[in-house]
């Protein structure tokens, strides 16, 4: 299928195809619309507001103007920067900022309710196919919003209950997914996935739990040291007469569930070597560590690593990913409640990659007006010369590797000579290519970022050897130019055209960077929520053997960077155990945590590391398999005919950009361009006929 024909010169066989069917499209979408109020059915919002009345009219109208979405996102982006500052004032109960806030929570909530309610008016409350709650994210909307309204209602009541539901204004910011399509997409799918993945997690769990039951059976009581010469006072009586105390391993198998949280720490493989080595060094209950004790506990940590971290979560991962896929796929093909086929998708792809298609001017593909320009294109369009050039750039970019701290002055001088000559090198191409294409040369990219490059080369040059001290504020501008300098190794990215399978991984991972922004989002509001979560639970957590003065939550900032470092899984269950520490061990207020740090810690690893992180990889595998692997797809099918159109065209030396052609060869244009996608062995009167159907416009310049 020559999808640029069909598309750009058979437009009567584009609406004929069995691709999509307008007939079809058009039925659905009259049954869909019912009424003025488009998919709204029911009758009576709230037993109140009939169909045509004029209160519920003018809701509507407020409901679907262009304006009404935006101002929504302005005020949950104006609530969620609300709650980040909330975080530094944590401490200050009495400040006057306190005040101010609450006056901000009581305008948010009551603007949140008035969207919730413009919305019952339109689409009723609850009963009925269409109603507001029927909508599962106007659920997690109406939700947010009720928790808030008790939450501002009861803020003066200082009760545990209360605090838990002030919590909950910290998933204010969750209300951006339900007004961002893409972003629905992906969580709905991995909603929808949950079945499986909870399958999946059953097995999991029970092999850890068998796991765990023979690690309470080998170690229950023996994770226990001194904190004075561990290895020499190996009892609690000698800890307590060296003026040590007896503790016990914040990991440890003491129980089931402290065996379950060992396990997920090992399957993480944070730091496993040191835990297996605790519990080799372990000897009897209530003794201390003696050095290589027990080695053969060792074959315990390594199976249940190669079975829990090498198999188990890769298993995890792969059930995710294909879940993933098919729902993903399902949600992405419903428009509405009409569902699309896989060729319809690809069909409306195809028209968005026809929207964003452009001449890509070649100056190269011009001969030149002149007869004295031709020796000078021939130079630098032939294969030696552009050979030559990526030679200069790669040894370019190695003399610019060549520079190191302390060098001597003579190398420095060697270094700069050699620079002196690339330089040169460059400019003498510019100069060539400004001959050999005259005005051309300015309608291509990639000319006027070497013409760009080569101009910041000459400034770094001036003013590198501006000595004076007058000038010595200028010297600033050079350490930036010097900077642009190293541009010059993007432009070995002019060879990756004329590599097939190189050119195809760079149009993939362009194909990737609006699914990953999608994802990046995602992930920046769950670590939003998690910092501002974490800083109204363990603000009092200053102190620990990882919580410092960098890693702590007593606000937003350091908490945003301490959720960045877990996510990478730098010493996570070191943090959580700060927090969770309530033990005699802690000081109150100073590092006193709460048992909620388990539940916290342990679901942000679950879903940042091991969900978020992988949707990069998933969506990566994905366009890798659709576009990559099958050599059929529908990028290659439009590939090779957008090039085969870009070559007869180039060929005819169009003006403005390459947009335009002048009119006396259109004809031509046509008659050499190959069916489908011209009229090539088609008669002249076919041919214009053809061009008179597709309603090409003139333009007139002067």
């Amino acid at each position: 299928m020559h999808i640029v024909g069909t598309l750009l010169v058979r437009q009567r066989t584009i609406v004929e195809s069995d691709l999509v069917d307008d007939a079809e499209l058009t039925k659905a979408a009259k049954d869909e619309e019912v009424s003025a109020y488009g998919k709204v059915k029911c009758e009576f919002a709230v037993y109140i507001f009939a169909r045509d009345n004029p209160f519920r009219k003018f809701c509507w109208n407020i409901c679907t103007s262009g304006w009404f979405e935006g101002v929504v996102i302005l005020f949950i982006c104006a609530a969620s920067v609300k709650l980040a500052v909330d975080t530094y004032y944590l401490q200050n109960s009495g400040s006057d900022y306190n005040t101010v806030s609450y006056d901000l929570d009581v305008f948010f909530t009551v603007v949140f309710a008035l969207e919730a309610a413009i919305k019952i008016v339109v689409y009723g409350f609850v009963f009925g196919p269409t109603t507001y709650l029927r909508d599962s994210w106007n659920v997690l909307d109406f939700f947010i919003v009720v928790a808030s309204v008790v939450d501002t209602a009861v803020s003066a009541i200082n009760i545990p209950m209360i605090k838990v539901l002030r919590l909950l204004r910290t998933f204010r910011p969750l209300r951006f997914i339900t007004h961002n399509v893409n972003m629905r997409i992906i969580v709905t799918a991995l909603f929808r996935s949950l079945g499986a993945l909870l399958n999946t997690l059953i097995v999991i769990i029970v092999i850890w739990l068998m796991f765990s039951i023979v690690g309470v059976n080998f170690f229950a009581g023996k994770f226990q040291y001194c904190t004075v010469d561990m290895y020499q006072n190996s009892n609690r009586a000698d800890c307590v007469a060296a003026g040590g105390e007896w503790r016990t391993y914040d990991h440890n198998f003491d129980n089931s569930i402290n065996g379950l949280i060992f396990l997920f720490e090992l399957t993480t493989q944070e730091n496993w070597p040191t835990l297996m080595y605790q519990a080799i060094d372990c000897t009897d209950v209530d003794q201390g560590p003696q050095m290589d004790s027990q080695w053969y506990y060792a074959y315990y940590f390594v199976i249940f690593i190669f079975i829990s971290s090498m198999f188990l979560l890769n298993l995890f991962v792969g059930v995710m990913f294909l879940n993933f896929t098919k729902v993903q796929k399902h949600e992405t093909s419903s428009f509405g409640d009409i569902m699309v086929t896989e060729e319809q998708l690809n069909w409306i792809e195809v028209q968005k990659m026809i929207i964003r298609s452009e001449p890509n001017f070649n100056a190269r593909t011009v001969p030149p007006q002149y007869n004295w320009r031709k020796p000078f294109h021939h130079i630098v369009t032939s294969t030696v010369f552009e050979v030559f050039i990526a030679a200069i750039i790669l040894l370019n970019m190695v003399q610019m590797a060549m520079l190191y701290e302390d060098a001597s002055d003579s190398y420095d001088t060697a270094l700069d000579i050699v620079n002196y000559v690339f330089t040169g090198i460059f400019t003498v191409e510019l100069v060539l290519k400004l001959i050999a294409f005259s005005r051309n040369f300015w309608y291509e990219a990639w000319n006027i970022f070497d013409f760009f490059i080569v101009v910041c080369s000459y400034v770094d040059i001036v003013f590198s050897n501006v000595g004076a001290a007058s000038l010595r504020m200028l010297r600033i501008g050079p350490q930036l130019i010097r900077v642009l300098r190293v541009l010059r190794v993007s432009r070995l990215l002019r060879l990756v055209k004329k590599y097939k399978r190189l050119q195809d991984i760079m149009e993939i991972i362009q194909l990737c960077l609006p699914s990953m922004m999608n994802v990046f989002s995602l992930l920046a509001l769950v670590l939003f929520i998690y910092a501002v979560l974490g800083c109204y639970l363990f603000d009092d957590v200053t102190n620990g053997d990882a919580i410092n003065d960098f890693y702590n939550f007593s606000n937003f900032g350091f908490a945003i960077i301490l959720c960045l470092k877990i996510s990478t899984g730098e010493d996570w269950n070191l943090f959580m155990f700060d927090c969770a520490r309530t033990s005699t061990t802690c000081t109150a207020g100073v590092g006193c945590g709460n048992p909620m740090a388990y539940i916290y810690f342990l679901t942000f690893k679950l879903v940042v590391t091991f969900v978020m992180l992988n949707l990069f990889i998933l969506i990566v595998l994905q366009l890798f398999e659709k576009f990559f692997i099958n050599t059929e797809n529908i990028i290659s099918k439009f590939k090779e005919d957008f090039e085969n159109f870009q070559e007869h065209w180039q060929a005819l030396g169009p003006s403005h950009s390459g947009f335009m052609i002048n009119q006396d060869k259109l004809v031509r244009f046509f008659s050499s361009l190959p069916q489908p996608l011209g009229t090539e062995g088609m008669s002249l009167n076919d041919t214009t006929r053809t061009i008179i159907e597709l309603g090409i416009r003139r333009y007139d310049f002067g």
